[in-house]
């Protein structure tokens, strides 16, 4: 295919690759403000409800070293379409859960089924298009899908409300429905070529390789410690919102909405301006953008009363800086060896994933009332991924 067609492919691919990328993000909000519910509908202490949020985030972190690799070897397109089915078995269990244990096994497995989405519509979008292009595209795709988590926690607290938390996972079995038929009728398989034949070995081999490249340990390590910026609020911030300042779960989601809001200008900056800018320009402003919300909102921690304003305008402005620099990073990161796109995407999205497993577990545990020790990991993460690029910048004028 011609340079042309691919862009032409790939333009009418976008909301299919929106909708795929919608899924996972929507099964991990939509339960937040039922967290502190889940305790006393299921017996359980705080920790075992946790885990329904850090072992969903370790699930998508694992599946996706194999879900990318998979990927490069079978093909997108029969990859994608075991796991949606996967995911769709997991919801209809999670409804039926009558333990907590049973809640988190379902959630471990929906997760897995889910997280397909994010590693196949990277893919896809790197198969068809060079590394500028693929950031602008990314940037695209992640606005369109900011969607979920934007509205996935009101979603969750009106529903949780007015039906139960039950009910819940019938939405989510409802999209995973609707994303399994729209791919089975128009997504092709852009697997390229080169790709072709190749056995598992060749791509456990890719893996290895991959993993071993200063760039993209520079590009993969500093988008998951930013990503674990935004986990390591969504850990401590329903507790804070919920139980300390005593407000509703559908205020939550009004209030998380802020956040969605501005990762939404910025991935929708991101993928109107990489192309002219840049990728590593567009990395650099988001650094500093995203740095100074997290300094914001640790000082607004230790020297003011907590309120909703001085909570989230902060995260907000973190939220914008995060926007801007993730395309980015991802695509570069996928960029460094066009034979293991997938494979380096199944990576990356590990990464992430199992470090937002982390810090969401982490300031879960340690927010007791107050959100100076959500503000300090949340900073920590924060300055740690300008470390990391900061560290690609100076190997490779990143």
């Amino acid at each position: 295919m011609t340079p042309d067609s691919n862009s032409k492919l790939l333009r009418s691919l976008l909301p299919c690759l929106i909708i795929i990328s919608m899924i996972g993000p929507l099964a991990l909000n939509i339960i937040m403000p039922s967290l502190p519910g889940l305790e006393k509908a299921l017996n359980s202490s705080r920790g075992e409800v946790q885990l329904a949020l850090s072992l969903f985030l370790a699930s998508q972190a694992v599946s996706q070293l194999f879900i990318g690799a998979l990927a490069d070897r079978y093909g997108r397109r029969p990859v994608l379409l075991v796991s949606l089915t996967l995911y769709c078995l997991a919801s209809v269990a999670a409804s039926f859960a009558s333990s907590i244990v049973l809640l988190v096994l379902a959630r471990i497995v929906q997760a897995a089924g889910a997280t397909a989405g994010v590693v196949i519509a990277r893919s896809v979008v790197k198969d068809l298009a060079p590394q500028e292009r693929a950031a602008s595209m990314i940037g695209y795709v992640t606005a369109g899908m900011i969607v979920a988590p934007l509205m996935a926690p009101i979603i969750g607290g009106a529903v949780d409300d007015a039906f139960g938390w039950r009910i819940i996972f019938l939405v989510c079995l409802a999209l995973g429905i609707f994303a399994f038929l729209l791919c089975y009728w128009q997504l092709p398989e852009t697997r390229p070529e080169v790709m072709e034949g190749q056995s598992m070995g060749d791509v456990v081999r890719r893996s290895f390789k991959i993993v071993q490249n200063k760039q993209f340990l520079a590009y993969a390590l500093g988008a998951s410690f930013t990503s674990a910026v935004f986990f390591s609020f969504l850990g401590a911030a329903p507790y804070l919102v919920v139980e300390t300042m005593k407000m509703s779960k559908l205020a939550y989601g009004l209030w998380f909405t802020s956040l969605s809001f501005g990762y939404l200008i910025g991935n929708f900056l991101a993928g109107r301006l990489s192309s002219k800018l840049g990728s590593h320009r567009m990395i650099l402003f988001g650094n500093v953008i995203g740095l100074g919300g997290a300094a914001l909102l640790l000082g607004l921690a230790m020297t003011m009363e907590m309120s909703p304003l001085t909570l989230f305008i902060p995260c907000l402005i973190t939220s914008l800086g995060n926007g801007l620099l993730l395309p980015n990073a991802v695509a570069g990161a996928i960029s460094v060896n066009s034979k293991a796109t997938g494979t380096a995407a199944g990576v990356v999205g590990f990464l992430q994933m199992g470090l937002g497993a982390i810090a969401s577990f982490i300031t879960g545990q340690i927010t007791m009332g107050s959100p100076v020790p959500m503000a300090t990991v949340m900073f920590a993460f924060a300055l740690a991924g300008w470390i990391a690029l900061g560290s690609g910048r100076r190997t490779q004028s990143l």
